[in-house]
């Protein structure tokens, strides 16, 4: 297994305590209503990198990981940060093994992510 394989594994899909301070600062009401854009939009972004990725439309796939990249980080989705960021770098080096690889990991990570978040809205 691959040392990003192993590390990805390792990581949290929720940074719990961002939430909680996301919460603190914003509010219980406002931290929901952003929760549910960023579930949106990383839905819409994932269908756009699963686009470019059928096209295998390196380009395309290296700038929607770095649009979601940056989206993950700011709702502590971790583990979807760091495979944003390890695809993107495998999309840039247009390295078509670890862009398959990678891609199959970072759908997995969305899936499960895009879960805990819409169960965690449901339980409020």
């Amino acid at each position: 297994m691959a040392d990003w394989q192993r590390l990805q594994a390792r990581l949290p899909l929720l940074d719990q305590h961002q939430l909680q301070r996301m919460e603190q600062e914003l509010g219980a009401e406002v931290l929901t209503r952003l929760l549910r854009l960023f579930v949106e939009d990383s839905r819409q972004q994932g269908e756009a990198l699963q686009g470019a990725f059928a096209e295998r439309d390196h380009a395309l796939m290296a700038r929607c990981c770095h649009s979601l990249k940056s989206a993950c980080g700011s709702y502590g989705a971790l583990r979807c940060q760091y495979l944003s960021e390890k695809l993107e770098q495998s999309c840039h080096e247009q390295d078509e093994e670890q862009v398959e690889s990678r891609m199959r990991a970072w759908q997995q990570a969305l899936a499960e992510t895009l879960q805990q978040l819409e169960t965690r809205q449901h339980a409020e």
